[in-house]
């Protein structure tokens, strides 16, 4: 038998992150490694994966992918999870030059920094969450162009880079902000800001959340927009929907959505399928980033014929890759160059409705 491809993790089996995205890594990684397994491997060799618990700590992340490259000498390294995590292990993977794929760390901030290792798989970070409802709204008729967009952004790593993106997007697709105000930490004038915002007319509203906040974000953005009146205005969220989200207040709210098992890809059908069989339930969108990244390590791999990691470098900037998050092409700083989903919630019912290849659905304009 060939020596096994060994690929090495850390993941927070303790810690903050243990009881979602510990488990959540943790599922995803071992699925893929027993399904190619099961198909005979990589370049004909085993996957053995080496996973340590890093305690949901960024330093002794950092310790030990240390270890993993230099004690364990294993081949290959999947990410960790959370932005901070990888930022702490990103110094190390550029000092090596080693080819480090991940699904979590999607801050944009990790990819300003000269970084040529370093590469996010799945639909974007947190500076393209605007994209998709500024991208689909050109594709409206001439009368529904949106002309005027308000912006609110609370002041948080995620709100703070939606506030750029939005900004950066806005002016590609030609839509002019005419009220933009940041929400400071708590307690924060929710119903102020979305007063002032109605008062400039917009026909589009955009608002960049953080969900980690403690005076419920989504829902004290949702009731002060509805408080202030609006009529006729695209109402957007840059928070992944989710079964806790208030649908009675938010009917046809549109939200960027990273993933979500409803997606008609064939590849999206057969990962659900799949980890439905092993695991009794849907997965979600940190599942399928997880997914991603295995994928385009394996095709990759098996592409480039060896473990050489300039190659593999290499091939990731010139290839292009077919995941659960559609067909995926990296920018030179590693980011993907993909749009991510565009939902809107109708009658309580979850709609994907751009782009138009992973639509379950057509948007309801009033």
């Amino acid at each position: 038998m060939a020596d096994a491809l060994r690929i090495g993790v850390t993941l927070p089996k303790t810690g903050r992150y243990a009881k979602n995205a510990g488990i959540v890594y943790d599922n995803t990684y071992q699925l893929w490694a027993n399904q190619v397994n099961a198909r005979g491997g990589i370049l004909n060799r085993p996957i053995e994966l080496v996973i340590y618990d890093d305690g949901s700590e960024p330093e002794r992340a950092a310790a030990l992918y240390e270890r993993l490259l230099f004690e364990d000498r294993v081949d290959l390294i999947l990410g960790p999870c959370h932005s901070d995590m990888t930022e702490a292990i990103a110094p190390l993977v550029e000092r090596e030059r080693r080819v480090l794929l991940q699904g979590s760390g999607s801050s944009h901030l990790i990819f300003e920094q000269g970084r040529e290792y370093v590469f996010l798989c799945w639909s974007g970070c947190d500076f393209d969450y605007p994209r998709s409802i500024l991208e689909w709204s050109q594709t409206l008729p001439g009368g529904q162009h949106p002309r005027r967009a308000a912006l609110i952004s609370l002041n948080g790593r995620i709100g703070s880079a939606v506030n750029l993106g939005a900004k950066h997007y806005a002016a590609k697709y030609g839509v002019p902000i005419v009220f933009e105000e940041t929400l400071g930490a708590p307690p924060a004038d929710y119903a102020g800001a979305f007063a002032r915002a109605r008062a400039a007319n917009p026909d589009l509203m955009l608002v960049g959340l953080d969900h980690a906040r403690p005076d419920d974000p989504l829902g004290s953005c949702v009731g002060a927009y509805q408080a202030a009146g609006f009529e006729g205005t695209i109402f957007w969220l840059s928070d992944n929907p989710s079964s806790h989200d208030p649908v009675e207040l938010i009917d046809r709210a549109f939200m960027r959505t990273t993933w979500v098992p409803q997606s008609p890809l064939p590849t999206s059908q057969a990962f659900v399928r799949d980890f439905n069989a092993v695991y009794g339930r849907n997965p979600e969108y940190h599942h399928a980033g997880g997914y991603a990244v295995c994928q385009v390590l394996e095709q990759a791999v098996n592409a480039v014929g060896e473990i050489d990691h300039e190659a593999l470098r290499q091939h990731l900037l010139g290839g292009e890759f077919n995941t659960v998050m559609g067909r995926i092409r990296f920018k030179p700083d590693g980011l993907p160059d993909v749009t991510m989903q565009l939902s809107q919630w109708v009658g309580g019912e979850l709609r994907v409705v751009y782009p138009t290849t992973e639509a379950t659905g057509s948007p309801v304009l009033d």
